[in-house]
């Protein structure tokens, strides 16, 4: 099914449009619209997707091991001083 819509847009993204169909990058200004949409709807996944992933990350982080702050920063000056040596260690 196809829906007919009237859109409004700026001058520069009217010209935009006009540009990429006289070009030949796309048969129609639909083309053009809905490549965009397509795109957009790609982006919002890609998002959603890492969002879940940095969740994911912390929820497994809030599962580990939690620290002092006088621990973390006593594990992070040995690394400090193993790396300055040429040392590759944990802590």
């Amino acid at each position: 099914m196809t829906v007919r819509m009237t859109i409004s847009m700026p001058d520069a993204l009217a010209e935009m449009v006009e540009r990429l169909v006289a070009e030949g990058k796309y048969a129609s200004h639909s083309d053009v619209i809905r490549d965009g949409l397509r795109a957009l709807e790609a982006r919002k996944e890609e998002h959603a997707a890492r969002i879940a992933a940095i969740r994911e990350g912390l929820q497994e982080r809030l599962q580990g091991e939690f620290l002092s702050m006088e621990e973390g920063q006593r594990r992070f000056d040995v690394l400090m001083e193993e790396r300055k040596r040429g040392r590759k260690t944990s802590p």
